[in-house]
């Protein structure tokens, strides 16, 4: 604009004739006819429109000799000039000297804008109104734009205000609240009026706050955009609670901070779930152990009454051959009734370890004879109707594992096999060397198989899931797999499961191999 006028300045200087007054009314002329951003215009004392730019064209697309002689309200709506509007705006001009004002306006084709206008009212030298001059500018864009942020504030804050399950609220560069929503209220107890102008750190212990916590949280966001913690937070009453929280920092597009987006999440109630879950869980692992204890009593009582009878029956015996003066043969019943006390506490032993809770101790043993050791346990484990053939390799296979919860884990792969059958059939627990390959080492394979119903393909995809049972409810607690392959992978096994229906089950236990150890004289079962 200030070119194209200077232009017109340096034509007009050049023309011919035109000096003093007339010069600096022809100079004003072209200023105003160069404005094109602005409608310039003047109107008589009524109102009627006197002169007309350039820009009054462009913005309200009527040419001059359309609108001169012409009241100024026809660029009114309708309902501005039904309310009298136009004849008000010159009254306020008129008394006070000057009118501004934003409202919309219509063009030459009908369609609105959003206009800004000022209206100045122009005297004589002795106060007579000669009429007004009137600068409209199209702000429409600007209005809209206003207009869309104003809407989306206003989306945001419903939106704020209707999410009562979180604490919403906007901080300061340095911290302190500037919006809280009717969630933090609930959550924290702190009305509105109370939090606003305040620190965050407020949230925080004491000991907290002393620490800077806050300060080291609102750095942490800043540098990384987004900060995430889960902290204890004190209400207005002084109680605490778990608070999950999120902390977004506000950048522009240069990288300026101007605030900080925080979330805080009461989640209190679901760690305590979880505490009691997980409490829940460990209870249920322990109910595991002695619900199989319970089924193995019933396998081994009957062992214990025959044992119990042998020992008596041994020493009636010895009894005898003492009274009658034979001391040799009385030591070989005393010899007996010792292997019969050994074998009731090695039984003993055996079930007690099985029972009691506690970590994983890992020792060298040698798989096949720790099997062959549990044998005869796990026979009277199964019953009489389902039988076990044991296919040990002679090979040594020295793992290290927790010796207990490998019997606990086998005792659990043959009863899942007894419950499989339950018209009987034959469990077979097998051991052997799996060669290295394909970059792996070689391991030491336990395998228990079963003929029983077997499982489809999704059903045996979850036999590991903690809690799922193909048992009828009240027979199963669904833990058993679970801790066996807990005690795999905790030993850096693996364990794998392969089911086909009405064919059977079978589960493969892989244990590393470590160095060899010294070879046990006990004889393998057939």
């Amino acid at each position: 604009m200030e070119e194209r006028a200077f232009h017109a300045f340096s034509s007009l200087e050049g023309a011919s004739g035109m000096t003093g007054p007339d010069l600096i009314e022809h100079r004003f002329e072209l200023l105003v006819q160069s404005v094109v951003d602005y409608a310039i215009y003047m109107l008589d004392p009524e109102g009627n429109i006197a002169s007309w730019n350039s820009g009054a064209q462009q913005i309200k697309g009527y040419a001059a000799e359309e609108v001169l002689g012409r009241h100024f309200s026809l660029f009114y709506t309708e309902e501005d000039r039904a309310r009298g509007l136009p004849g008000r705006v010159l009254s306020i001009a008129a008394s006070e000297g000057r009118y501004n004002g934003e409202a919309w306006r219509v063009r030459r084709d009908g369609s609105r804008f959003r206009a800004m206008v000022a209206i100045d009212a122009i005297r004589d030298a002795n106060g007579t109104l000669l009429g007004f001059a009137k600068v409209t500018r199209d702000v429409t864009k600007r209005w809209e734009a206003q207009s869309k942020l104003e809407q989306s504030e206003r989306r945001f804050r419903l939106f704020a205000e209707g999410a009562v399950d979180y604490a919403l609220c906007m901080l300061d560069r340095d911290g302190f609240v500037q919006d809280w929503n009717e969630g933090a209220e609930r959550i924290a107890g702190y009305r509105q009026i109370e939090i606003v102008g305040r620190p965050v750190a407020f949230l925080f212990s004491e000991e907290e706050q002393a620490a800077g916590l806050a300060s080291l949280l609102l750095r942490q966001a800043s540098d990384k955009g987004v900060h995430e913690d889960e902290r204890a937070c004190v209400k207005s009453d002084g109680s605490s609670f778990q608070a999950k929280l999120t902390i977004r920092a506000l950048k522009d597009k240069d990288g300026v901070l101007h605030g900080f987006a925080f979330l805080m999440r009461d989640v209190s109630g679901q760690r305590a779930t979880e505490a009691e879950l997980e409490s829940t869980r460990e209870q249920l692992l322990q109910a595991q152990k002695l619900d199989a204890l319970g089924q193995l009593t019933g396998g081994v009582a009957h062992d214990f009454n025959n044992i119990l009878q042998a020992i008596t029956g041994h020493l009636d015996v010895a009894s005898l051959h003492l009274e009658r003066g034979n001391a040799d043969k009385a030591a070989y019943q005393i010899e007996s009734v010792t292997r019969s006390v050994e074998r009731a506490t090695h039984l003993v032993r055996r079930l007690l370890a099985f029972a009691r809770r506690q970590p994983l101790m890992p020792t060298r043993i040698d798989l096949s004879r720790h099997v062959a050791s549990m044998a005869e346990l796990l026979e009277r484990t199964v019953g009489p109707r389902v039988s076990i053939r044991f296919d040990l390799t002679p090979d040594p296979l020295c793992v290290l594992c927790d010796a207990h919860q490998l019997e606990t884990a086998l005792v659990n792969l043959v009863i899942n096999g007894r419950d499989a059958m339950p018209q009987g059939g034959c469990v077979r627990v097998s051991t052997r060397v799996l060669s290295a390959r394909e970059g792996r080492h070689a391991s030491a394979c336990l395998m228990v198989e079963d003929e029983g119903v077997g499982m489809s393909k999704d059903m045996a995809s979850k036999a590991f899931d903690p809690f799922f049972t193909t048992k009828p409810l009240g027979q199963g607690t669904g833990l058993g797999l679970s801790m066996v392959h807990g005690f795999v992978e905790q030993s850096h096994g693996t364990v794998a499961l392969h089911s086909v229906p009405n064919e059977g089950t079978s589960v493969t236990l892989l244990f590393p191999l470590c160095e060899s150890m010294e070879p046990v004289s006990a004889e393998l079962p057939r």
